[in-house]
């Protein structure tokens, strides 16, 4: 969703908004169990962002030490100014044995070496230390030219596994049914703001009923059919908990 659409959609409630799109929610939750798992005991523990963005989750992680690392390349229209260190995934400006915690959100599929940003978080974290990390697997091509790769659950393991990470958690955001609720939320999108504003101004009547059946009824409607899927074989993306083991790297 964008534009009109995205405005419209903020406005509803938020269990409706869960609903409609249960993908945004389910990574919200994710990071705050990564948030829960590392309560503060004593000291703060140290949480690094890998590929931050604006810092969204920065929120979440309230009596620790947040650390928002981006490259600032991925979307010209984010604001990077809550950033700590600006630098590359591959090559990550931090010190070996610094982090309690990784988080990593929908990032690996912008970097050009997905193995090397892994092992570069694995350098990073602690002997012990956990990364939480989300991928997408079902996405359309995004933040152009940086937009390399998407991934399965059995990619993921052998990219965890090769990074020195024991893998704790791979498992699908959703199944078919999210997917093609997801999904069909672009063809409003897709159909009518391509038209010029005469056209799409003469089509207004058609493209509210579609936003209605495409963006409202229909995902809500694929939100309950979707603990029909058992295999979940189609899905959006993976989230994903990994450990670096207390002796070795």
């Amino acid at each position: 969703m964008s534009g009109f659409y995205l405005k419209v959609f903020r406005l509803l409630p938020a269990p409706l908004r869960r609903r409609i799109n249960p993908l945004e929610d389910a990574i919200e939750d994710f990071v705050c169990s990564a948030a829960a798992d590392s309560k503060p005991a004593g000291a703060k523990p140290v949480v690094l962002d890998a590929g931050a963005g604006e810092s969204r989750f920065q929120c979440h992680f309230k009596g620790h030490f947040y650390v928002a690392l981006d490259s600032a390349a991925g979307d010209s229209a984010w604001d990077y100014s809550r950033i700590h260190v600006r630098g590359d995934l591959h090559r990550v400006p931090i010190r070996s044995r610094a982090a309690d915690l990784a988080i990593s959100i929908q990032v690996l599929e912008h970097v050009s070496s997905p193995l090397t940003v892994l092992q570069e978080i694995f350098r990073v974290l602690k002997p012990g230390g956990t990364l939480y990390l989300t991928v997408p697997q079902g996405w359309h091509e995004h933040q152009p030219p940086n937009d390399f790769f998407r991934f399965t659950r059995y990619s993921l393991r052998l990219l965890l596994e090769q990074a020195g990470f024991q893998v704790r958690l791979i498992e699908p955001i959703g199944g078919y049914f999210h997917y093609l609720g997801h999904r069909l939320t672009y063809i409003p999108k897709i159909v009518f703001e391509p038209r010029k504003v005469p056209v799409r101004f003469f089509l207004f009547p058609i493209e509210l009923a579609t936003l209605a059946l495409c963006c409202f009824l229909a995902p809500m409607v694929c939100y309950y059919m979707d603990r029909l899927d058992q295999k979940k074989e189609f899905t959006l993306g993976y989230r994903c908990v990994a450990q670096k083991p207390f002796t070795g790297g």
